[in-house]
């Protein structure tokens, strides 16, 4: 169960009831408005702002945990790499030295500015990915007029990784049955490389059913254009958009009108 995405979307709270278009506005503006930032306190108080929603969401992250940890592996290396960049700027301080290379504070800030930028958009996708079903994240775009082809395999990634989580934890379970051993590093890279061929195939199988059963229903047409559900906003989405859509005005009058949010060492490169 811990590998089954449901454990999230299927709850009940304020976030899971807002409209999926709204939550794709949520996403759109706080995958943007971090761009306009290089100022790490900027980027820490957008962070903080996408903290209580993440909360009140009540998000499970078991079934998530192997997308958190690629995340923060993501921002991490971003980090170590930025920091042991030679920005050739005149007003850098060495930190540290490690071999060949030099850490400086100049690096080390460009770094937590990429690690930020890169992690937040995914942090906000995964809540719309644990609150949202996606099928009705699919019809959702389709209401905003997203092509169906985008749509559908929109859904369709979604649909796939629990069913991936799924089958690696039969083969796990299927390999343990059969004696494998998962103690120490050495025997779970060997289980993990034993496992790849056969999750491989029975992943391409599950999908080839898939293409068969959405063609026999006659997706090749692009006919998929009505649904008996209905998407009508609620209070609750009409002030959570105002209070998306101030955040994004106060973040342009800001950057843009006042020039602040920018660390003039650091490189938005």
């Amino acid at each position: 169960m811990s590998s089954d995405f449901s454990l999230n979307y299927e709850k009940d709270t304020w976030v899971h009831r807002l409209d999926p278009r709204t939550k794709l506005i949520y996403i759109i503006i706080f995958a943007t408005v971090p761009l306009f930032f290089t100022e790490f306190s900027y980027l820490l108080g957008c962070a903080m702002l996408i903290l209580p929603v993440w909360i009140s969401a009540k998000i499970d992250i078991r079934p998530i945990k192997a997308l958190l940890v690629a995340i923060l592996v993501f921002a991490v290396i971003s980090v170590i790499f930025a920091t042991f960049y030679n920005y050739q700027h005149p007003a850098q301080h060495t930190l540290f030295k490690l071999g060949p290379l030099t850490a400086t504070d100049i690096g080390f800030r460009s770094g937590l500015m990429l690690g930020f930028r890169a992690s937040l958009p995914a942090l906000v996708a995964l809540i719309l990915i644990c609150t949202t079903d996606p099928a009705s994240l699919a019809k959702a775009m389709m209401k905003m007029h997203c092509p169906l082809s985008v749509a559908f395999m929109m859904m369709g990634a979604l649909k796939m990784f629990p069913l991936v989580s799924t089958e690696m934890q039969n083969i796990k379970t299927a390999q343990i049955i059969r004696g494998l051993s998962y103690k120490g590093t050495k025997n779970r890279f060997r289980a993990f490389k034993l496992a790849v061929f056969p999750l491989i195939i029975n992943s391409l199988r599950k999908s080839r059913i898939t293409g068969v059963a959405v063609e026999s229903k006659g997706f090749g047409k692009r006919a998929w254009k009505e649904y008996y559900q209905e998407f009508r906003f609620k209070p609750m989405d009409y002030v959570f958009l105002g209070l998306c859509i101030a955040f994004a005005i106060t973040a342009i009058v800001l950057r843009f009108g006042f020039g602040l949010g920018v660390d003039p060492y650091v490189t938005s490169a």
